[in-house]
């Protein structure tokens, strides 16, 4: 899946969940790269436009992931995002053995 569509399949989520995702250009260099905030009593998930594809995905899949989304069906190939707001779940270190054996 590529981000574009990962974006827009993360999007059309938030939708079921009752979620607008609002993709703005953010003015203040300091706003951060957006995420899940309440405007006017309702939730929504604010994400920068400057942001490439991937990094849209990532926000939406990390907002997405602090919503009760019980009773909605998360497709297969964007649950990863939801955990980890990437598409795929890779180790920071990889263990190496401190000792070689003959």
């Amino acid at each position: 899946m590529t981000p574009e569509a990962a974006t827009l399949a993360l999007s059309a989520l938030a939708a079921k969940a009752g979620i607008e995702v609002r993709v703005e250009r953010f003015e203040h260099p300091l706003a951060g790269k957006g995420g899940l905030c309440r405007i006017e009593g309702e939730l929504a998930i604010l994400v920068d436009a400057k942001l490439g594809a991937l990094e849209q995905a990532g926000v939406i899949g990390l907002a997405l992931n602090e919503l009760d989304l019980e009773g909605i069906e998360v497709p297969r190939e964007l649950a990863p995002y939801l955990a980890t707001g990437h598409a795929e779940v890779k180790p920071i270190v990889r263990p190496r053995p401190l000792v070689r054996v003959k």
